[in-house]
């Protein structure tokens, strides 16, 4: 019975590969508190494909660094900088590179 079971699973339910995602890392300028920060963040969720966005606030005379997960292995720091929109003046992606390609595992 729970081969049976088992089996009417395995056709009803179907298999799916997770999304493939990439990590990008890059420095930003003009965040200094977790305001700044959540700024930042909400600006660069918006960019399609985007999962999630963090910023490591750095030690004074340090750019805090910038860590972004997507679903996209084209993302460009023209895009990050387009996304800020008028925020633009305030802060500045200086860097951001893909550092992890793919890292999706098939799911259930």
């Amino acid at each position: 019975m729970k081969n049976l079971l088992f089996t009417i699973l395995l056709f009803v339910i179907p298999c799916h590969a997770a999304d493939p995602t990439f990590v990008y890392q890059g420095e930003v300028s003009g965040v200094f508190c977790s305001v700044c920060s959540s700024h930042v963040k909400a600006a660069l969720m918006t960019i399609q494909g985007v999962q999630d966005v963090k910023i490591k606030i750095a030690p004074e005379g340090q750019l805090p660094k910038l860590t972004l997960t997507a679903t996209t292995d084209r993302l460009t720091r023209e895009d990050a900088v387009k996304a800020l929109g008028d925020k633009a003046k305030d802060f500045d992606i200086r860097s951001l590179k893909l550092v992890q390609p793919s890292s999706a595992t098939p799911t259930r």
